[in-house]
């Protein structure tokens, strides 16, 4: 038996790796079988063809190379070349895997590197390496040379590809961009017998020019090519899917075709919206690319800062604020970045506005000339204008939000009656924003649930759900909604349960964090049902006991108590079924039930018209849900027929 696995093509960049299967059949000597632990009396031989894949035409003068045990090791190597038939053959290679000359293994085989080196001038791509595996044990037939016969197809690469791109939305060629050729093609290997053939992929690139023009060189022929754009953020758009690329003469050029270049986006720090820390603010808009469309001067000219609240000392001769005006740039003179600060310190504690013109209009990218599409995330179009800031001398604590009709905070949209077993809750808040302790910024939820305790295993800790931004309001409202999803009034551990606490506060524009607000609670109030009752021989011993549904699981009550304790059965006779012991309380999570199990006290014969009550709130003991409400006694809701 061989195995015959296809490694790679030296030049290769994207590998598909190949495993097969080949069958060998042995030489039949009439003598006994080879001793499968010395082997020094059998040998093995690989012999074969090297043809063109295309036309199947023999090639002549291939050298075949095999090593001993791989090609990447100091073994023994032997080698032919191809005749005028294409044809090759190895003999006398060693059976061993041992320098001793032993095999112990059950299965004895050796391992042989092959490599094909294509002929001297030939338009054939380098070298094809694979590897043969003989398998010399368990031979019946006494054979003493094995052999695999193969196949080895060559592809020729003297194919080409040409032509000219340009940018999707832009005039500017798609200029020194790598592209990318990929190929997928036959790897070679055919065999005798059970053998398979396989495929991997080659890679060829190139480099647009200035004017966005390639050429691709030592393409393979006859088989497609797809050709991809790719981009120094790391990503690739398509140029042209199953080029063909014929066996003789140039592919068509590929012409009017327009890529899709990367967005060109800028992150301006510090962001709109930020409270400086310092009188002498200094801003940084750095672009993902190289860009052009602007200079110093341009940026210089489209910023202004509006002076109402600032001193005079930082506004010129012509009510204007100075701003020094900055930019790093490439060799060839594109701006990476361009920074502004002021020329004079500004007032402290002041809220002011910072306008850009057609700023973000006239930036161009430098490499594919499409505009600015977006500035922090925001696309341009987005963008506030002005830019708000503010000087943060005013480091008090926002006002304590206040929940309730009183308060500044109101809370809608939260059912009258809420159930254990509820899916989600989401409370709407409408807030009036109170500016009295400082200007504020947003408000900030924060809650916790009882499903927090069993994530981490400990008290569940408040943890911030929603922010509700108050920028830009001074004397109105603002509003936003938290949901808690997910049965957030329980877990799916046995008995657990807990309510909803959530708080607020307000922070500033300087970010300073006011105190919480008064915690609130979204609590199950929603009483117990009582579903059913039966008698039933719930645990098979032949004797009947009382069995109670309800709605949800159920607490305040255990096994052992006495049933009289929770449950009245009446018949209207003086002699009415005697209750027993509680025997089981078994609540479940989903769906959302709880059964009781009690004994009879007497032997069940007397059952005739009996009707079973809960007992209700009030009682010395009454049975209640997880959250503490009582049994549902409107419309004698709590009491049922047996």
């Amino acid at each position: 038996m061989s195995k015959l696995q296809n490694w790679s093509n030296t030049l290769v960049l994207l590998i598909a790796t190949l495993g097969v299967g080949l069958v060998v059949s042995g030489c039949d000597s009439g003598g006994t079988s080879p001793d499968s632990n010395n082997l020094g009396d059998v040998s093995g031989a690989i012999t074969g063809q090297v043809i063109d894949n295309a036309s199947s035409t023999p090639i002549e003068g291939a050298k075949v190379v095999v090593a001993v045990g791989s090609l990447d090791a100091d073994g023994e190597s032997f080698s032919a070349t191809t005749g005028a038939e294409g044809r090759f053959a190895i003999t006398d290679l060693p059976a061993t895997t041992a320098d001793d000359g032993s095999n112990t293994g059950e299965d004895p085989s050796a391992k042989y590197g092959i490599r094909v080196e294509t002929p001297d001038g030939s338009n054939y791509r380098d070298a094809y390496r694979g590897q043969v595996e003989l398998a010399y044990g368990n031979n019946e037939t006494g054979a003493v040379e094995l052999g695999a016969n193969i196949t080895f197809p060559l592809q020729k690469n003297n194919g080409s590809l040409s032509g000219q791109l340009g940018v999707s939305g832009s005039d500017a060629p798609l200029r020194n961009t790598e592209l990318r050729a990929s190929q997928t093609i036959n790897t070679g290997f055919t065999a005798e017998g059970d053998a398979t053939s396989g495929f991997l992929t080659v890679t060829t690139t190139t480099t647009t020019d200035e004017q966005g023009s390639f050429t691709f060189e030592n393409l393979v022929v006859g088989e497609n090519v797809d050709l991809y754009a790719r981009f120094d953020n790391n990503t690739e758009s398509p140029v042209a899917t199953q080029k063909s690329i014929p066996d003789e003469g140039s592919a068509a050029p590929v012409e009017n075709s327009s890529v899709s270049a990367p967005a060109l986006t800028a992150t301006l720090d510090p962001a709109p919206g930020t409270d400086f820390g310092t009188t002498e603010p200094e801003w940084t808009l750095t672009f993902n690319r190289p860009v052009t469309g602007v200079t110093t001067d341009d940026v210089a000219e489209a910023l202004s800062i509006d002076e109402s609240n600032i001193s005079t000392k930082a506004v010129d001769g012509s009510g204007n604020v100075e701003l020094d005006v900055s930019a790093t740039t490439t060799e060839s003179g594109a701006i990476e970045s361009v920074s502004w600060s002021v020329a004079e310190p500004l007032s402290d504690g002041i809220e002011f506005q910072v306008g850009y013109g057609n700023l973000f209009g006239d930036i161009v990218g430098a490499q594919y000339g499409v505009g600015l599409s977006e500035v922090n995330d925001t696309r341009v179009g987005g963008l506030p204008a002005p830019l708000d800031y503010s000087i943060g001398a005013n480091t008090n604590a926002p006002a304590t939000p206040a929940i309730g009709e009183d308060g500044n905070v109101q809370v809608s949209n939260v059912p009258e009656t809420i159930d254990y077993d509820v899916f989600s809750v989401s409370p709407n808040l409408t807030i009036n924003v109170d500016n009295s302790g400082a200007p504020v910024k947003e408000y900030q939820v924060f809650a916790r649930t009882v499903e927090d305790t069993e994530d981490r295993g400990q008290a569940p800790q408040f943890e911030l759900k929603e922010t509700i931004s108050a920028e830009n309001v001074e004397f109105g409202e603002t509003g936003g909604s938290v949901t808690f999803s997910g049965n957030p009034l329980r877990t799916n551990v046995e008995g657990t349960y807990g309510p909803i606490e959530w708080k607020i506060r307000a922070v500033s524009i300087n970010n300073v964090e006011g105190d919480f607000s008064e915690t609130q609670e979204i609590a199950d109030n929603d009483s117990l049902d009582l579903s059913g009752a039966q008698y039933a021989d719930v645990d098979g011993d032949g004797d009947d006991e009382l069995e109670v549904t309800f709605s949800e699981p159920v607490s305040d009550i255990s096994a052992g108590d006495a049933g009289t304790d929770y449950f009245i059965i009446e018949d209207g006779s003086t002699d009415p079924t005697a209750l027993g012991e509680v025997a089981e309380v078994n609540n479940n999570i989903s769906p959302a039930t709880a059964t009781v199990v009690v004994e009879l006290g007497d032997d069940g014969s007397n059952t005739a018209n009996d009707e079973l009550t809960v007992r209700e709130e009030g009682s010395d003991n009454f049975v209640t849900d997880l959250a503490g409400n009582p049994i549902k006694v409107e419309s004698d809701a709590n009491t049922t027929s047996l």
